[in-house]
């Protein structure tokens, strides 16, 4: 698996929001975002360090900063950790680069991009 075990899983949202497409509502109904978290170096404290998938309420924030900030209409999920944002159309996954304003097409399915 790609993140092995560092990650957090957050309690599972019950979001019917119907502008969030289906793969992404049947992920949340099972946990309200992933987390990515590592050990800290010097306490050892398991931390925080981003999304793998977004919360649905940071999906719908994300979405909407895109939305009027770029004309970006699809549903944004999670980021590149360098600002750039995934999205899904038409099931497909893609990467927006806001200093270019293009997409780039990155896999087939959310499951593909997720392997």
């Amino acid at each position: 698996m790609k993140y092995g075990n560092d990650i957090k899983l957050l309690e599972p949202s019950f979001c019917e929001d119907m502008s969030i497409p289906d793969k992404l509502r049947a992920i949340l109904h099972q946990t309200n975002g992933i987390q990515e978290t590592m050990f800290h170096p010097k306490t050892g404290e398991k931390i925080v360090t981003g999304w793998i998938l977004y919360s649905y309420e940071e999906m719908v924030r994300s979405t909407n900063n895109y939305k009027n900030e770029y004309g970006l209409q699809e549903t944004v999920f999670s980021d590149d950790g360098a600002g750039n944002p995934y999205y899904l159309l038409e099931g497909k996954v893609y990467e927006f680069d806001p200093i270019d304003n293009e997409s780039t097409f990155l896999a087939n399915s959310i499951e593909e991009f997720y392997r």
